[in-house]
């Protein structure tokens, strides 16, 4: 682990002047340095120091109302890709550096004196979301015990929760010999003294229990580094049994690392609900060459265009992947492409599943049966991952008659029967596109792909089935 994370540093991370112990807390204004901006991710970024020690504030474009924050514990800007959707999106982002300090007595010092400068300097919300990345969850953990009133919420990633898994190495993880010698220097205990320690995190849930503080944790199934058995999953069964609000996901066949999902949305969610904000209503695309816009310009694909009908309230994903099938047997499953993976773990509120056309292929369709088959499974496996989605089923769109081995009489007399039947058993909602787009041949000039002029009149039809609207000029 150790490795990995330096590697991550050397790519990810400014170099930090190293800094003496944190001192007792203190008023923070007093041992705040005045602020060096710069740039970060095309946002602003503010360079100061607290207590002696290196800090940064990432100051969004348009904050949201009362400074919504989240606070990096460890490994600022490695694997960022949750931060920079949550700055873009209004969250500050917080950051004071705290190495080889494995969430020690003296670390909390230190939160203590940051929280308070940010607090009043910056004046951000005086409950922020921590976020822990491996021994980061050993900060964001006991600084949250410690202060539960003043945390919004807990997202920890592949979370070190028993520092005797890691690095102590006491279990069925690898450990660190190095790491383990300088936390039990930080914490000021003996081995001895440490394998005894009662206030690792799985020792400390009761307060944030109490408190009902919300708790994601994201985790590698193969993690050998951090073994899920050892750490979040004590949490997370203790945590349910003492009434806490925790949601654990899963990533099968993944390491320690990377940290993160494919796409950071359901980690922004969890953010947005546990700072009180509201987030955006998430609308999935998922589908083929067609939904992914083959043909047309980016902006004038439907899922685009329904972007702008749609408004800043809403978010729209477009996971449209070519030449992919429904059918789990096809030439290229949907199923068995990342973008899939992301479409469950999204959290979307409303999920658009346009595939069909692929399946029409003569080396693709078998029969109405397999088809509906597997459209019941995936509407199923969609919903256990996105359980208060409403989910349309889209018929697909005229073929005139066919290319690339596409059969518009099979998606006319097969595929959309089926999909209807399986719409009506799953109490899916139908949009039909291919009605409207009869007829209209030239706006498909391969005769499978409609250009931007077909993509307007799917999004017209989309937007009006979602929101029950004329779609705005």
């Amino acid at each position: 682990m150790k490795s990995s994370l330096f590697i991550c540093f050397l790519m990810c991370v400014a170099v930090w002047s190293k800094a003496d112990p944190a001192p007792a807390r203190q008023d923070a204004a007093a041992v705040a340095a005045p602020a060096r901006e710069s740039s970060w991710q095309d946002m602003k970024r503010l360079d100061f120091t607290v207590a002696g020690r290196p800090a940064l504030v990432i100051v969004p474009d348009k904050p949201l109302p009362g400074n919504s924050w989240i606070w990096r514990t460890e490994f600022f800007n490695a694997f960022p890709a949750a931060d920079i959707a949550l700055a873009k999106k209004g969250f500050h982002i917080g950051y004071i550096n705290m190495e080889n300090m494995y969430g020690s007595p003296d670390a909390m010092k230190l939160m203590d004196a940051y929280y308070d400068y940010m607090t009043r300097e910056y004046r951000l919300d005086p409950k922020p979301v921590l976020e822990g990345l491996s021994r980061g969850a050993l900060f964001a953990f006991n600084w949250a015990s410690r202060n539960p009133e003043k945390v919004a919420g807990l997202y920890v990633d592949a979370p070190v929760c028993d520092f005797k898994s890691w690095p102590g190495g006491k279990g069925t993880g690898k450990g660190s010999p190095e790491d383990w010698k300088r936390l039990c220097q930080a914490y000021r205990l003996t081995p001895e003294q440490a394998l005894a320690y009662k206030k690792n995190p799985v020792d400390t849930l009761l307060p944030l229990a109490k408190a009902k503080i919300p708790i994601l944790a994201v985790v590698g199934d193969d993690d050998d580094t951090v073994p899920v058995s050892e750490n979040t999953a004590v949490v997370e069964k203790k945590y349910r049994k003492l009434g806490g609000p925790i949601r654990v996901i899963h990533k099968p066949g993944v390491s320690h690392h990377p940290h993160g999902l494919l796409n950071p949305a359901a980690i922004v969610n969890f953010a947005f609900r546990a700072a009180g904000a509201v987030p955006p209503v998430r609308v999935v695309c998922i589908g083929d060459s067609i939904t992914f816009g083959a043909g047309s310009n980016r902006e004038e694909r439907w899922s685009a265009r329904l972007q702008n009908a749609l408004g800043e309230k809403y978010e729209v994903f477009n996971l449209g992947i070519s030449g992919t099938t429904l059918q789990s047997k096809g030439d290229s499953p949907y199923t068995a492409k990342d973008n899939y993976t992301i479409a469950r773990q999204i959290e979307g509120d409303i999920i658009l599943i346009a595939l069909g056309t692929n399946d029409s292929k003569p080396a693709n369709w078998k029969n109405a049966a397999a088809f509906s088959r597997d459209y019941e499974t995936m509407i199923k496996e969609l919903r256990t991952g996105n359980p208060k989605a409403e989910i349309y089923c889209l018929l697909p769109v005229p073929a005139y008659p066919g290319n690339y081995g596409i059969r518009d009489s099979i998606i006319r007399g097969e595929v959309i029967p089926a999909i209807r039947k399986v719409a009506g058993k799953a109490k899916c909602r139908v949009i039909d596109l291919y009605t409207p787009m009869k007829g209209e041949g030239s706006k498909v000039p391969d005769k499978v792909h409609p250009n931007g002029a077909g993509h307007a009149i799917m999004a017209q039809h989309i937007y009006k089935a979602i929101t029950g609207r004329k779609m705005p000029e």
